[in-house]
């Protein structure tokens, strides 16, 4: 009899850790994912601003921004990543799709390292604008 209670609570106790685990809404993932998303989303439009506003000021749409790649090329593929991957589109398709924390947790990490690299390229904009 014992080791038939010691079975269901340890069913119990299982059922209970996949749901709190797997099927509760990730809520405060969620509300960490937004954040992450609309800091990067305004982080990139302000630094594609300052390189256009860079470009008309210096002239230095043709030039290199990196090897090989123009500050006119870069500023349109920001734009085209922008659209892609930070849109409020796709912020909602997210939302509606109800992701798991798992899911949230790779977005949200994907999103930090985005906004980390953007506050490097906003860092040497800075830079070559006070130069």
């Amino acid at each position: 009899m014992i080791e038939i209670t010691i079975g269901v609570l340890g069913l119990l106790i299982a059922w209970f850790t996949y749901q709190k685990t797997y099927l509760d809404k990730p809520k405060e993932e969620l509300e960490h994912f937004l954040v992450q998303f609309k800091a990067t989303q305004s982080t990139s439009i302000k630094v594609r601003n300052q390189l256009i506003a860079m470009v008309k000021t210096q002239g230095v749409g043709e030039n290199e921004i990196f090897q090989g790649i123009t500050f006119n090329t870069y500023i349109r593929l920001m734009k085209e990543t922008y659209d892609k991957n930070l849109s409020d589109e796709l912020l909602s398709n997210v939302l509606g799709v109800n992701p798991s924390k798992a899911i949230l947790k790779s977005m949200t990490d994907s999103l930090e390292k985005q906004l980390a690299e953007l506050m490097q390229l906003e860092t040497m904009i800075f830079a070559r604008l006070n130069a």
